[in-house]
């Protein structure tokens, strides 16, 4: 992962200026390519063995080898990167892409409108061993640069797809919701020995009337604080930490 001091050139102005239109849904869509910046997410990528294109640096610093390296200045690295004060090393990567697997536990995503809770959800799912994420057709861009750095590359890593929530019975995965008035606390559940999905809702509206309909039963996290709800992504980590103990 470390690289020795070398010489690097500098990235031409003509190459920067078809990177940055990569901060654009559109453009990453058409190229199939997004920038990701950081070097905290950049190393764990590189742990996972999925190598960056290109590298990108503002400083010639030994943190991770590329085929093709580039340095830029820094106002440089701000026409690369959407974020407001961006890192000083990035890189360029294939979109995470999906892949249907077979599973015993899954989360499934019911329109998730916010790339930081998406991204996190991820990074939870990494860390806890959820075996997928199955997403609505709703849920937000996954190739997001703020899912991606929220998720600490976690989208290249946990296995994804989407479905229609008609279709999640298609599945044959038994189906759980997890809901602020659900029947069942979440520390009685006890999870099938057969595959098995849960469903987390939107931020906004929860978990959809659909869903519930269709679930088997419905979960609740025990609060004994004063608190209407909690946060869709900090609902997942008490879910997958609850789950990882079974």
């Amino acid at each position: 992962m470390m690289r020795e001091n070398v010489a690097v050139p500098k990235m031409s102005n003509e190459h920067l200026r078809y990177l940055s239109k990569l901060k654009q849904k559109k453009f990453r869509l058409q190229e199939g390519l997004v920038i990701v910046e950081g070097k905290r997410t950049l190393e764990q990528l590189f742990a996972w063995d999925i190598k960056a294109k290109e590298l990108y640096i503002v400083e010639s610093e030994p943190i991770v080898s590329a085929a093709i390296s580039y340095t830029v200045s820094e106002q440089g690295m701000k026409r690369l990167c959407d974020s407001e004060q961006p890192q000083k090393i990035a890189g360029l990567f294939s979109l995470p892409k999906p892949r249907k697997i077979a599973f015993k536990k899954a989360f499934y995503l019911d329109d998730i409108s916010d790339p930081g809770n998406l991204g996190t959800i991820f990074r939870i799912a990494a860390a806890f061993n959820i075996d997928c994420l199955i997403l609505s057709p709703k849920t937000c861009e996954i190739s997001s640069p703020k899912v991606i750095r929220a998720s600490l590359g976690a989208v290249y890593k946990v296995p994804f797809f989407f479905c229609e929530m008609e279709k999640l019975q298609e599945l044959k995965a038994h189906i759980f919701a997890l809901d602020m008035q659900g029947k069942i606390p979440l520390t009685n559940f006890a999870p099938p020995s057969e595959p098995y999905i849960v469903a987390l809702g939107n931020e906004a509206k929860g978990i959809s009337s659909s869903i519930l309909k269709i679930a088997e039963e419905t979960l609740c996290i025990p609060m004994p604080g004063e608190m209407e709800s909690l946060n869709v992504s900090v609902s997942s980590a008490i879910l997958a930490y609850t789950l990882s103990l079974n």
